[in-house]
């Protein structure tokens, strides 16, 4: 039953393995083509588009206003104002009505002179100042920080897609040739089975890792502001820097002074501090220097007119009156007037009772201050223990890159010996799969074990206020667009003809059996 289903079972494989390769042909085309992009290149593009970062320029310039206008409470205050109107006047008693136009305006200016609570507001306006610089500075730093996670994200997925088409693609000639050796009558079909199986499970796996690297470029793109398609990789042999100092103690002090949250907590007491003064300012005097200039000018009651003017036209109503109009409406008739008034004096105010609300505001910024120290206390503790665990994920990580290393060099090791040992018969086709796995999953390991040391190094220096663009170009100097192999390269099998059924029943045990050189006798 087995032998007549072999020809069925073969040409299952055959397609099977040309869709493997045309998938695997698909891949390196892509690749070819796609664009690799480096680190620096886009980190100045995340510079103009990054929505976070530009929220916080806006935010800086916005913020910055608060000095001007608290500078504006020290300064003078100059005011105009015009009025104009009409007037209709009825004296009765026989007298005729009359109507004219009024005008004037008034200047006035105001100098503080003595206002200890606007003086607390410009000490305020400059912390804020400062306090939005902090803030911009933190967002520079958080975007090469979430700049180099998601860089370093793509790139491990970019590389378990690698894997796991190098993967699927050796796994595909080991079910050739477990398939093979099943025609031949070698081997059972178990051998066959087992490699179908692993080989369903590469398929599935390449399909998580190609949507898991479709994922973290769409999260590289939501900070750059363009679709990318590839990026660089570690240059061969790129040494991982160590932390500078290498104290961990030096770190966790300059975090719990430099820290950008610690700096604003800093600058948020010291504004809530100035707050209270300010409130406590409520009950003293305020002295204003004021000045102000008035004209006014109302036309003359002429019979039915004033006809005054702004300029202060005397009698420039309609003095002819009709017959029959008393003496006394005439003498009113030609009445006109302009007043004009100076003053310049110095004004104290004194605040006396406002119904408790002094009192009260002093109380609520006391308690703002008394928050604000305790943030600060909160800020100075996560600073440091952001500097402790970006610390110790540098000095761990480095030490597992080179545990790594080495499981890497000992899982090459083993594949080869599985490769030969299944040449000669003392293996099975699954001891070489299992092995491969195991090599490719120390690659993998390795390679986001260099990623994450990378990014807990720019952690540790955003802890401490120390990460600067200088750091970029030194990360962007360790990538390279070439691709070595090195990822996905595996040990070439041993050119060893396997012995065969009659072979095995020759040489007695398996696992005493004598190999055979490569070269000898050809």
């Amino acid at each position: 039953m087995t032998r007549q289903r072999a020809p069925v079972r073969a040409a299952v494989l055959a397609l099977t393995l040309a869709g493997a390769h045309l998938a695997v042909l698909y891949g390196a085309l892509h690749a070819s083509t796609a664009h690799a992009v480096g680190l620096s290149q886009l980190y100045d593009e995340a510079l103009a588009s990054d929505a976070q970062l530009q929220s916080a320029r806006a935010a800086l310039a916005a913020n910055s206003e608060e000095l001007p206008l608290a500078r504006a409470k020290l300064l003078p205050q100059l005011s105009a104002s015009l009025t104009g109107s009409r007037q209709n006047t009825d004296f009765g008693g026989g007298f005729p009505a009359s109507s004219g136009n009024s005008n004037g305006y008034v200047v006035s200016l105001t100098q503080p002179l003595i206002h200890v609570d606007s003086w607390y507001g410009y000490a305020q306006g400059q912390l804020a100042v400062d306090s939005a610089q902090a803030s911009f500075a933190q967002a520079r730093q958080d975007l090469i920080v979430r700049l180099g996670q998601a860089y370093f994200d793509a790139l491990a997925a970019q590389d378990s897609v690698a894997i796991a088409r190098s993967q699927k693609a050796s796994i595909a000639q080991q079910l050739e040739s477990a398939r093979r050796s099943f025609e031949v009558g070698n081997t059972t079909i178990t051998d066959t089975n087992e490699a179908q199986a692993k080989y369903d499970q590469a398929v599935s796996q390449e399909i998580g890792a190609q949507n898991d690297l479709a994922v973290k470029l769409a999260a590289l793109q939501q900070i750059v502001g363009h679709p990318v398609e590839q990026v660089d990789g570690l240059a061969a042999g790129a040494p991982l820097p160590p932390p500078v100092p290498a104290d961990i103690n030096l770190w966790v002090d300059a975090a719990s002074d430099a820290n950008y949250q610690v700096v604003l907590k800093q600058l948020a007491l010291a504004s809530a501090q100035r707050e209270t003064s300010k409130a406590k300012a409520g009950h003293l005097p305020t002295v204003d220097l004021v000045a102000s200039r008035s004209r006014s000018s109302l036309g003359a009651a002429g019979a039915g007119n004033f006809g005054g003017n702004f300029g202060g036209g005397f009698g420039s109503g309609a003095n002819t009156l009709p017959g029959g109009t008393p003496a006394l409406a005439a003498e009113l008739g030609n009445l006109g007037s302009s007043y004009t008034n100076s003053t310049i004096g110095v004004q104290v105010t004194i605040p006396l009772f406002a119904g408790g609300a002094t009192q009260s505001r002093v109380r609520q910024t006391l308690a703002l201050e008394d928050q604000a120290a305790a943030d600060l206390d909160t800020a100075r503790r996560n600073a440091a223990l952001s500097a402790r665990q970006a610390f110790l994920g540098v000095v761990s990580g480095l030490a597992q890159v080179r545990a790594l290393q080495t499981a890497e060099r000992s899982a090459n090791t083993s594949l080869e010996s599985n490769l030969l040992g299944y040449q000669v018969g003392v293996r099975i086709n699954i001891d070489v799969l299992n092995a491969q796995d195991q090599l490719f999953s120390a690659r993998r390991d390795l390679a986001k074990a260099r990623y994450d040391t990378l990014v807990n190094t720019l952690k540790l220096k955003a802890s401490t206020a120390s990460l600067t663009d200088q750091d970029v170009l030194l990360l962007s100097a360790l990538l390279s667009p070439v691709d070595d192999g090195a990822l996905t390269a595996l040990p070439q099998a041993p050119t060893v003809p396997h012995p065969g059924v009659a072979a095995k029943g020759a040489a007695g045990k398996l696992g005493r059996r004598e190999v055979p050189g490569a070269g000898v006798g050809r």
